[in-house]
């Protein structure tokens, strides 16, 4: 069950957000992740973002991950 409003629809704008704004030459981080899902008035934490990404990434979607600093995410 969901904590609050929206929770089901965040790995929605999580996917939208990745196909719409990300390339290689533009990473999104997870900053820009939470302040673009909490714009949409969905509350996410970090860790949260994580987990969905591993979840978006087995149902099939190319996510790259980047570790060195900033760091992000991309398709």
């Amino acid at each position: 069950m969901p904590k609050s409003y929206g929770q089901k629809l965040k790995i929605l704008y999580l996917a939208q957000l990745l196909l719409e704004r990300s390339d290689e030459s533009h990473p999104i981080t997870t900053k820009e992740i939470i302040d673009y899902l909490a714009a949409q008035g969905i509350h996410a934490e970090r860790k949260s973002i994580y987990d969905d990404i591993d979840a978006l990434q087995n149902f099939g979607m190319d996510i790259i991950a980047i570790r060195e600093k900033p760091g992000g995410y991309y398709l």
